[in-house]
This record gives structure tokens, sequence and C-alpha cells, in this order.
């Protein structure tokens, strides 16, 4: 299993096509930030509040840990070499091998645009003339969002093995959130935040903005769906194979 998993990360880290899936990782939190231009507004702020404000969109990182998670699976029906590695590994280790490998990349990658992602953040904040402020909500904040690339990563492998198809999945991980569970978020938030995204999102900014869920639910639920599209995953993937 272990080399399973290792061939499965390796591949996830090479070839020319993974850049899409880096820029994907980058632009996602700069997608939130500027989708809101408040949060430029750090008049009358201290540097802990200012700090936490700019930190923020790293809690949807999920997003683009689920197109990680996702493309480890479709990337093989993209290029018809599926059945090739089910054929040499069974169908059990290779369900398995790409949603663990998918989520240690999902969480590589987040941490290093976590780093990049805090070093902009502070040169935003000293030409405002504040100093970067990391206190345990911040701290908060990268650890949720690291939780929420995990649960991400595993939901979006999971939508890969359902739909089997590279075009379908990027719609459901990506244009779905972003142009579906952002708009709930603003207009019916009381729906949003039921919502895979908005849930794990959560874990990293708990009732932001009186929107989102509490941490606690939003855990419980955040596995709840996980364990349920994994479970789907599971049983088709199998029948699929049978």
């Amino acid at each position: 299993m272990r080399g399973v998993i290792h061939s499965e990360v390796l591949r996830s880290v090479s070839g020319p096509s993974v850049l899409a899936v880096y820029l994907v990782a980058v632009l996602m939190p700069a997608f939130v930030l500027f989708s809101d231009g408040s949060r430029f507004d750090l008049a009358g702020l201290d540097p802990a509040v200012a700090t936490a404000r700019l930190l923020e969109p790293l809690a949807w990182s999920v997003i683009s840990a689920a197109f990680v998670g996702s493309y480890a699976v479709t990337r093989e029906y993209y290029y018809g070499s599926m059945d090739r590695t089910l054929a040499g590994v069974g169908f059990a280790r290779a369900f398995a091998g790409k949603l663990v490998a998918g989520a240690l990349i999902a969480v590589a990658l987040s941490i290093g645009v976590f780093a990049l992602w805090t070093a902009g953040v502070s040169v935003y904040l000293a030409h405002e003339g504040l100093a970067l402020a990391l206190t345990p909500e911040a701290w908060r904040t990268y650890a949720g969002a690291v939780a929420g690339a995990v649960l991400g990563a595993l939901i979006g492998g999971a939508i890969g093995w359902i739909t089997r198809n590279y075009y379908a999945t990027a719609i459901i991980v990506l244009v779905f959130p972003m142009a579906l569970e952002f708009a709930l978020l603003r207009t019916a938030p009381e729906v949003a935040k039921f919502s895979p995204g908005m849930v794990i999102a959560a874990l990293s900014v708990p009732g932001y903005q009186d929107r989102l869920l509490a941490f606690a639910p939003a855990l419980g639920l955040g596995l709840a769906w996980t364990a349920a599209l994994v479970a789907i995953a599971w049983v088709r993937g199998r029948r699929s194979v049978a």
C-alpha cells in the first residue's frame, strides 16, 4: 500500500499539466479576497484584527484541495490509463492510494500557499502601517484550513471516482462552489452554510459573518459529507470493475 501511495504522490507532482493544479491553489484565496473588497479597508483596525481579516480567504482553500484530490483520479480517466492501473494494483489499493495521495499533496500545497499568502499579507500590512500579528485566531485559521484541505481532497477524489470524467469533476468541485455556493452565501446563507464547501470552510472561520456554522456542527457535517461521498464512490467503483 505504501508503494501505491508513493507512486500516486510522484504522479501528482510530475508532468506539465500539474501546473494548472498549482495555479488553482494559488488563485483560489485571491478570488475570495478580491470578491469582497471590504477586506482591504483596514482603517481603525488593530494589527490582530487586520491580520485575521486578510487571512480569512485561506479558509476556502478547500475548493482548490478538492480539485487537487480529484486530479489523481480524473487524469487517469482522461488519458485512458485507469484500466492498466486497476489491473496492476487492484481497485481497493488504487482507490485508497489515490485518496491518501491526494490528501497529502493537498496539505503540502496548501501549506506552501499559506506561507506565500502570509508573506504577502505581511507586506500589505506594512504598507498600511501595521504589523503582522499571528494571534491564536490566526493560527486557528491555518489549522482549520489544513483540516479543510484534507476533507476537501477526499471529497474531490470521491467525486472523481463517481463521475470518472475530468471536465464534469472540474465543474462540480470548482464552478459549483465559486458560482453557486458563494452566491448563496450572500443571498441565502441559511442554505449555503450546509453545502459541502461552506461547511468545510467553517472549520477555519467558524460563524463567519454569522453566515457559517460553528466549528463543532461544521466538523460533524463535514465528516458526514466526506464519508457519504467516499462511500458512494467506493460502491460505484466496485460495481464498475466487478
